[in-house]
């Protein structure tokens, strides 16, 4: 997959064996490549751009992922979450000891529950059939974030979460080097190589140092199209 801006003087390879970077010098100009990708509209977005797989163009609509603040990482997305639900309840339904031993228990706090209501005036009952995704929903089913965890630690567990949902899309990081070391970098880099996603860094800070997995595309400061 290529990433062509039109006016620039390449196009960016997207892909998952290497993190591409597009590193915009001029503050202008980045803001509004940014503003352009999150947009998702091509050739009439601010600053226009397509999508090549190979000789095929492509629509950019629902291609991308924008994480912004990595402060507040898109745990929530459905996209995401929905994913993983959706492979949790794959393996209850293909695992039958499990289905069974958590469907007995499914009965039992049903039951309890149940027996609590007796003790009202009125007539109670639970409304639906117990199924695997409405408990895991119920009990708020998420990765477990803890706030005391470093920014590198939630980097890498989000970034898991990402492969257990299986998301073949545009992980996107705005400005991510700011907040990481040159070693989490790598780290960073690593972990996304081996979960196989597709991640892109725009950054706005020039950067000198060379990354093992990383692909970059610069561009200076007196480049802006008018």
């Amino acid at each position: 997959m290529k990433l062509i801006l039109s006016g620039f003087p390449e196009a960016l390879d997207l892909g998952s064996d290497a993190v591409p970077v597009l590193e915009i010098h001029n503050r202008t100009l980045f803001s509004r490549v940014c503003q352009s990708l999150f947009s998702e509209l091509d050739d009439e977005a601010l600053e226009p751009y397509a999508f090549w797989d190979d000789d095929e163009r492509r629509s950019s609509r629902n291609q991308f992922l924008f994480v912004f603040n990595p402060f507040a990482l898109p745990w929530s997305e459905r996209v995401l979450i929905g994913e993983v639900l959706q492979r949790v309840e794959g393996m209850f339904l293909s695992e039958d000891d499990v289905r069974q031993e958590i469907e007995t228990a499914g009965r039992t706090l049903s039951e309890r529950v149940a027996a609590l209501g007796l003790r009202l005036q009125s007539d109670y009952a639970f409304d639906v059939q117990w199924e695997m995704r409405k408990y895991l929903k119920a009990f708020d089913f998420s990765v477990d974030v803890d706030s005391s965890d470093t920014l590198l630690d939630n980097l890498i567990k989000f970034l898991k979460f990402a492969s257990d949902a299986s998301f073949k899309k545009q992980l996107v990081f705005v400005n991510l080097k700011n907040f990481l070391e040159t070693e989490e970098v790598q780290e960073f880099y690593r972990q996304a190589i081996f979960s196989e996603l597709n991640v892109l860094l725009l950054e706005n800070v020039p950067d000198g140092a060379s990354f093992e997995f990383e692909r970059k595309m610069c561009i200076d400061k007196d480049f802006l199209q008018s």
